[in-house]
């Protein structure tokens, strides 16, 4: 398991950074080796978002960024963001009925 984390500083209008990673998401949805993907904003800083995908591994999130479509969709999306991005590896996870179960 690849996971992806990128916090995202919005510095163009929030809106359109909305809008632009649903297709991105949408893109990223049919691309082999994806698990799940989320974008979450921060309740903290309203323009501090955060883009976390799991993928089943690190190979199937380099292929889909090397793709036409998501460059060409990670143009527009560049001037509206700052990212820090990392492709992270779980070294714990587990879940409340995980938990329970212990």
């Amino acid at each position: 398991m690849a996971v992806f984390v990128n916090k995202l500083t919005v510095v163009g209008p929030t809106d359109e950074m909305e809008a632009l990673y649903s297709r991105i998401g949408d893109f990223m949805s049919t691309r082999p080796g994806i698990v799940r993907y989320q974008l979450v904003r921060s309740t903290k800083e309203a323009n501090i978002y955060f883009n976390i995908a799991e993928w089943e591994n690190a190979e199937y999130f380099r292929q889909a960024l090397k793709e036409d479509e998501f460059q060409a969709l990670y143009a527009e999306l560049k001037p509206l963001i700052k990212g820090d991005a990392h492709l992270s590896e779980v070294v714990q996870e587990g879940t409340r009925e995980s938990r329970n179960q212990g």
